[in-house]
């Protein structure tokens, strides 16, 4: 069978030729053969064509190779690579060829009908004609650099890789959660008319006060009593923050409003180490008194406060401090007054925890009144002497209403209202003696702008159309314990929080909170009388148009 197939396989690859590329053989072998050729000649032409090779010495390998070639025509099918062209079309599945090395012995098998084409190569007229083509096998021999370019695809699936890095890239959004369920953004801004409302006008925010105003400094220095402890099962905070916060309300002060408005974040107090302070401070202190030591050591009354308080001074420590080592570190003295021009001075209440302690007691009133105003006007000329060009202070509200006071002062000091006629009537003079001391203050320092906030005028505002703000309880206090019918719902002895007390259904009917301090519903609307209704000298608007961006 070899013999008959050595014999036969010239003959077919003379007759393919001729049949495939006649314009080969019809240039070279015009004359004599072509026509024979197709007719009868073909198996004499072999025999022809072996007696050639003496004529071609050159091509005398070709006629035995075929004869020995019969087992070794791989090897000359490797050389010739006319398969390879065959194999780019079948490298689409490149990866499955690297993991199938093993295999291109089953090319040679594919490659027998190949065969067919070198053995169309032994024609020695044909094959001179047929070297050009394996220059146009190099040509096809760049498909074999399209296989890696196919490869790249893989690397393709490694820059699919990279979105699980941005998977991590959403990661990060959890440590930021962390951060909110610190203290401060543990007390999340509600959405309110004022969101936003003067956003850009400051990149700052320093607060000071007392209780009003605090937003955690009496709880991490350790100054309020079991009443308030600050545990998860306190009732302070639970309207806004589901949860016990560090204000003394069922939810946000008026300084959370405030800083809402500016599209600032709210306020962290000072004593919270770990805080951010970059867009402001909160310095108040609950409890924080304008009293000596030696007339506070007469006052038994502490509510809900243990220790000695701590001076409005202290705050004033604190900011000096925050002012070196936070507002203006690194700046110079020209830099540090360019970016006090962009902070907000928010000087709380003052004085109301000692009108509380001071009611019943033999220290007059008034006097408590003069010092409390002589405490806070020294705060305001310290800061204005440190650079402050934009402050507002709160007058006091009429602290006679509080069911504290109205329960400390015997009926007939109470005037018509039910309110505590001796404690308004001190507050008055409180109020009269800051106003007119700021008004020194705004002709004396006209470059800087003194807002005075007006609480008494905001409280009656409020009271006097108790409907429209669908508010209930005028008196009564929402978080307390009864102890008689008319008691206001306040016991001294059994203040909210402690065993006992219960909690109203709806804070925001209610004025005050705790007997003591008002509900969130209560700083809301007194932040609105500020803001929209007039009750700031000048007005509120008037300080946002002088720091509106330009």
């Amino acid at each position: 069978m070899t013999k008959f197939k050595c014999i036969y396989l010239p003959l077919m690859i003379v007759l393919v030729s001729l049949i495939i590329y006649p314009t080969f053989a019809h240039k070279k072998i015009r004359p004599p053969p072509p026509p024979q050729d197709p007719t009868q000649t073909p198996p004499p032409q072999d025999p022809k064509q072996e007696t050639p090779p003496p004529q071609d010495p050159k091509q005398p390998p070709p006629p035995r190779d075929p004869k020995k070639d019969c087992p070794p025509p791989p090897k000359g099918k490797k050389k010739k690579s006319p398969p390879p062209p065959k194999e780019p079309k079948q490298d689409p599945p490149p990866p499955q060829e690297p993991k199938q090395d093993p295999p291109p012995p089953q090319e040679p098998k594919q490659d027998p009908p190949p065969p067919q084409e070198p053995k169309q190569d032994p024609p020695p007229p044909q094959e001179p004609k047929q070297d050009p083509p394996p220059p146009q096998e190099p040509k096809q021999d760049p498909p074999p650099p399209q296989e890696p370019k196919q490869d790249p695809p893989p690397p393709q699936e490694p820059k699919q890789d990279p979105p699980p890095p941005q998977e991590p890239k959403q990661d990060p959004p959890p440590p930021q959660d962390p951060k909110k369920d610190s203290p401060p953004p543990k007390e999340p801004q509600k959405p309110t008319p004022f969101h936003n409302k003067f956003k850009g006008r400051f990149s700052h925010i320093c607060a000071f006060g007392d209780s009003y105003t605090d937003t955690g400094n009496a709880k991490f220095l350790g100054s309020l009593t079991i009443s308030f402890s600050g545990s998860l099962s306190s009732p302070y905070g639970s309207t806004t923050f589901g949860k016990s916060s560090n204000r003394l309300s069922d939810g946000r002060l008026v300084i959370d409003f405030i800083t809402d408005s500016l599209g600032l974040p709210v306020l962290p107090p000072y004593q919270e180490t770990l805080a951010n302070f970059t867009a402001g401070v909160n310095f108040a202190i609950a409890g924080a008194t304008t009293l000596a030591n030696d007339l506070l050591s007469k006052l038994a009354r502490v509510f809900l406060w243990k220790g000695t308080p701590l001076g409005i001074m202290t705050e004033l420590d604190w900011y000096k401090k925050y002012q070196i080592e936070h507002l203006c570190k690194g700046l110079d003295q020209k830099a540090c007054s360019e970016k006090l021009k962009t902070v907000l001075f928010w000087v709380g209440e003052i004085g109301i925890n000692d009108f509380s302690r001071a009611v019943g007691s033999k220290i007059p009133l008034k006097s408590i009144a003069q010092s409390s105003v002589t405490y806070t006007i020294e705060l305001v000329k310290t800061l204005i002497r440190n650079g402050a060009k934009n402050i507002v202070v709160q007058g006091l509200p009429p602290l006679g209403c509080l069911p504290l006071d109205i329960s400390l002062t015997p009926l007939s000091l109470r005037d018509r209202s039910g309110c505590s006629q001796i404690v308004n009537a001190a507050v008055i003079i409180h109020n009269q003696i800051l106003q007119a001391k700021l008004e020194f203050y705004r002709k004396l320092f006209p470059d800087v702008t003194i807002i005075y906030a007006d609480s008494w005028k905001a409280y009656y505002a409020i009271v006097n159309n108790a409907k429209k703000y669908k508010i209930q309880e005028v008196h009564k206090t929402c978080c307390g314990s009864t102890v008689k019918q008319d008691d206001m719902n306040f016991n001294i002895q059994s203040l909210c929080g402690s065993s006992g007390t219960s909690i109203c259904s709806d804070p925001s009917q209610y004025i005050s909170w705790d007997g003591i301090h008002p509900t969130e519903s209560m700083n809301y609307h007194m932040t609105d009388q500020y803001i929209n209704h007039g009750c700031c000298h000048p007005p509120f608007e008037e300080l946002m148009k002088k720091t509106a961006p330009k």
